[in-house]
């Protein structure tokens, strides 16, 4: 009884000190990443995840935005560190993820174009929607209410 007891305080020790030890390697993650996604010790940081929901508003506002109001707004620096491109692991019923691609010009955001799908009340993803917006070209937005529909197949 007594072997028993010391092999359990040792296994206990010995896994409070090995999560220690791998909560010290773990990646520290970016401020854009609170809250919804986190690296596994020893795993990239995935510099383009964010956990902002990528609604009509947010992706409006990276319209014409440099890269470091981007980087800003979502919290990430991007793929590679470089703010070109991003996904959302929101995992909140009614969050958009998916992901968004920039493309600059003159410093500025000149093209955006996103793929979306909203997390429901089950966890589930939606059909996809889609988000395009160009500096010299017509946007379109599959948010409800948009006036210009990117899928026209419906």
């Amino acid at each position: 009884m007594v072997t028993l007891k010391r092999m359990m305080v040792l296994l206990i020790v010995t896994g409070a000190v090995i999560g220690v030890s791998g909560n010290a390697f773990a990646a520290k993650g970016f401020p854009g990443q609170a809250g919804c996604w986190a690296a596994l010790p020893g795993e990239d940081e995935r510099p383009e995840v964010t956990c902002r929901s990528f609604t009509e508003d947010l992706l409006k506002s990276l319209e014409k935005a440099t890269p470091a109001q981007v980087t800003s707004i979502l919290g990430v620096p991007g793929k590679d560190h470089k703010p070109t491109y991003f996904e959302s692991a929101n995992k909140t019923p009614g969050a958009y993820n998916g992901y968004v691609e920039l493309t600059y010009t003159a410093g500025h955001v000149s093209d955006l174009s996103a793929v979306l799908t909203q997390v429901q009340p089950n966890g589930m993803a939606s059909d996809e929607k889609d988000y395009q917006w160009g500096v010299s070209k017509a946007g379109c937005s599959d948010f409800p209410g948009s006036k210009k529909a990117c899928d026209t197949s419906n």
